[in-house]
């Protein structure tokens, strides 16, 4: 029933506070969290009724969080807003939780150890399961190169390597203990021939649906698990170039991106088709580089928030604003591994950002590309100031990331396994600006997120972002309790932190004195999602 609040004047019956509230509340609840957010900037009226509604509050802050609404049954809004609350003043404490998950270092050769790790906030609980993927398998002698996990499609997916022969692809089935996927149109999808001959070549996998992105050093196959088609296949060998770089990452059912030394090269392609051309491509181009300087020590990383069925969460990460995070080092010096003035970045692409400008382009330029396609290129000025953000990342030594929906973790490389240091953790998407967020300066001399990155010895302009983002600093001690009380000479660190649910997560191994933590969590063979 409408309510009379004290001081409320009753408008037109022509204009939406004029009808009842309940049914302004369905019109607000069918907006988007932005819309809203909208509606309360310029309307005290509407203000007050999403204030005082709990599913209007709700839903507004699911969206300044990065979140959506979880599968949870039979929880309140007001439970709901007090954990989406504590979540966020994490952020605005600079005190993003860590949490820490046990490591068993089991001898099992082909077992894998699926976990998922409980939630700080949104309700989830720890679930562990074990895969023994060697089951069908009968050569017993092989290294696991890479390895992908979707629980709502029962499936976990690993790359088999022995010296000398073909690399191969496993579709397994989770519930069935390893066994054969039974959606799967082949047990086994074999890479190149030529590409058994390489020595310790670096893979790595995606899956998205009926779509599996598979990468083995500079050769990508997209293909359909589930028809056995390969959808689109590209190699290339640059022999003696250290520099080159190329990774195949999926934006979802529909579209993918290579990432090379060039751009961001984005396609569209239709399942059913086996075809190396089967799309057009959308070239999204790095910044102009200054003179002589190169691109070089390339990594891409995408990871789009896993969604486990029954899991009883709140809330999670909203997919719709998973980023793409591409780091990359600029200098002139031929011999860059070398090089005391190199200078480290790294790009923030938010998936959105590449679909909607590949929907909505207006008069792009047009050129040939190597395989005779025509191809659509954009400069970064026409796509990156508005839509990425650029960030400049200054340590002594190198450094890892790792992302998850629209967040991202910097880990500089320590002196050692068992050194302390700090991570920085950033959330990069359109509504971030207006939620709960520490100082911008916590990334100190470490990670400059100033809005124009002015680096003359490396771009040929300065570099301008505008997207919003938060930034938060965590220290991490690998030895904190290294030494058990009980003396019994076994020892525990913790590997370096990844993105959880929501807040950090960090694995905890112990081993007896003489095994090396390196050894522990290789062994363990432990998937983290």
């Amino acid at each position: 029933m409408s309510t009379f609040r004290q001081g409320q004047v009753y408008p037109s019956s022509k204009c939406l506070l004029g009808i009842a509230e309940e049914l302004q509340v369905i019109i607000l609840l069918a907006l988007d969290a932005a819309n809203i957010l909208s509606c309360t900037k310029v309307c005290h009226g509407l203000a007050e009724l999403v204030k005082c509604t709990p599913a209007l509050q709700y839903k507004l802050e699911l969206g300044l969080a990065g979140m959506v609404d979880g599968p949870a049954k039979g929880v309140s809004f007001a439970t709901r807003l007090e954990q989406l609350r504590a979540y966020q003043s994490a952020w605005g404490a600079n005190d993003i939780p860590l949490q820490e998950t046990n490591v068993s270092a089991h001898r099992g050769r082909y077992c894998g150890r699926l976990l998922r790790p409980a939630s700080v906030f949104s309700g989830i609980q720890e679930e562990v399961k074990l895969v023994h993927y060697f089951k069908e398998m009968s050569d017993e002698v092989f290294k696991v190169r890479t390895s992908a996990v979707d629980f709502g499609q029962d499936l976990v997916a690993i790359t088999k390597s022995v010296l000398g022969e073909i690399p191969q692809l496993y579709f397994l089935s989770i519930s069935q203990d390893g066994a054969y996927h039974p959606l799967a149109a082949a047990p086994t999808f074999e890479a190149e021939e030529k590409l058994g001959f390489l020595v310790d070549s670096e893979e790595e996998l995606e899956i998205c649906e009926d779509l599996a992105a598979w990468n083995v050093s500079a050769d990508v196959a997209v293909l359909n698990w589930q028809t056995g088609k390969v959808v689109f296949s590209y190699g290339t060998w640059h022999e003696g170039d250290e520099e080159s770089y190329m990774r195949c990452h999926l934006l979802g059912p529909t579209h993918f991106v290579i990432v090379d030394n060039e751009g961001l090269h984005v396609r569209v392609v239709d399942r059913t088709k086996s075809s190396r051309n089967s799309s057009r491509s959308c070239v999204f181009k790095l910044p102009q580089l200054a003179g002589n300087s190169r691109i070089h020590g390339m990594n891409s990383n995408i990871n789009f928030p896993p969604t486990y069925p029954g899991c009883g969460a709140l809330f999670q990460r909203d997919p719709s604003l998973t980023l793409l995070a591409i780091e990359f080092s600029v200098c002139d010096s031929p011999r860059w591994n070398h090089c005391d003035y190199c200078k480290s970045f790294v790009l923030f692409v938010p998936v959105a950002t590449l679909l909607e400008r590949v929907r909505d382009i207006a008069n792009p330029s047009k050129e040939a590309a190597p395989d005779g396609m025509t191809r659509t290129v954009l400069p970064w000025d026409k796509w990156g100031p508005l839509g990425a953000r650029i960030v400049e990342v200054d340590t002594v030594g190198g450094f890892d990331i790792s992302t998850n929906g629209s967040q991202c973790l910097i880990t500089p490389d320590r002196d050692s396994e068992t050194a302390a240091g700090d991570v920085y953790l950033l959330d990069i998407y359109p509504l971030v600006a207006h939620a709960p967020q520490g100082p911008r300066d916590v990334g100190g001399s470490v990670v400059d997120t100033s809005d124009c990155i002015t680096r003359p010895e490396c771009f040929a302009y300065p570099l301008h972002s505008s997207l919003s983002y938060r930034i938060a600093r965590k220290h991490f001690d690998p030895c904190q309790h290294s030494e058990p009380p009980n003396g019994s000479g076994r020892r525990s660190y913790l590997s370096s932190p990844s993105i959880s649910h929501d807040a950090l997560l960090s694995s905890r191994c112990s081993f007896t004195t003489g095994y090396t933590q390196r050894h522990c969590f290789r062994t363990s063979r432990v998937i983290l999602q």
